[in-house]
């Protein structure tokens, strides 16, 4: 009787734990704060970090339902350092639904949107240029998680198309390369003159639906609902 009453506490508490984490708001933090990456060395968002989670369809650790991941997620610790990985223009800070708080940075080479997901901070503001190395935000459980780490995603700027991640973050240090060029520079001043639309402000989409939000939505009765979106290109297996 007495671990079965161990149990039930236990089990509330998880719970509690979750709603908390899920209507938790996150936090502003105003240092800046820029590490060296060598050009060639593979780093996620949360620097050597290791994925626990590839895009693709999958089995949702939380709905327990057939769901297609147009992410990765990568492990981390409360509070772990949440990086950029290449030149660009910040677009949007703030709630985002089933992603928690998040941060979506423009990168005009090589022409894509990467939003990092799930964060208990956030250290930059729509609007802000931020270079490569540069601290973002902060790991969290926010949104619809079941435990602390960080969901990466990108994708096509004109397309509005997923790109697999893990294949994009091996990727980044050709595209670093590539962007000592004179013609790469003269790409992406022309680009910045057509910079898509800033959000000033922070956004809580969590009553709409749009394509980018990339863990989907739930409906008044507790059932995902999604906008379909083309698979990746590639999928690792």
């Amino acid at each position: 009787m007495r671990l079965r009453k161990i149990a039930i506490v236990a089990c509330c508490l998880a719970l509690a734990s979750a709603a908390q984490a899920y209507n938790f708001k996150g936090y502003f933090v105003p240092t800046v704060l820029i590490s060296r990456m060598r050009d060639d060395i593979t780093y996620t968002p949360v620097g050597l970090g290791i994925v626990t989670s590839r895009g693709g369809f999958r089995i949702h650790p939380v709905t327990g339902h057939g769901d297609f991941h147009n992410g990765v997620d990568l492990a981390a610790n409360l509070n772990d350092k949440v990086y950029c990985l290449l030149d660009g223009i910040v677009t949007r800070v703030g709630p985002r639904g089933n992603l928690g708080n998040a941060v979506e940075v423009y990168h005009p080479y090589p022409n894509v949107f990467t939003i990092v997901g799930h964060l208990n901070a956030w250290s930059v503001r729509a609007g802000d240029p931020v270079t490569r190395g540069r601290v973002i935000g902060y790991a969290g459980s926010t949104g619809r998680s079941t435990g602390v780490h960080v969901h990466y995603t990108v994708i096509k700027a004109d397309t509005r198309e997923y790109i697999e991640p893990y294949q994009f973050i091996k990727q980044v240090p050709q595209y670093v390369m590539a962007m000592h060029s004179y013609a790469t520079q003269m790409a992406i001043a022309a680009r910045m003159k057509n910079i898509p639309k800033l959000d000033t402000k922070l956004i809580d989409n969590e009553s709409t639906t749009s394509a980018d939000d990339a863990e989907g939505k739930d409906d008044k009765d507790g059932k995902e609902t999604r906008k379909k979106a083309a698979p990746p290109p590639s999928i690792e297996p």
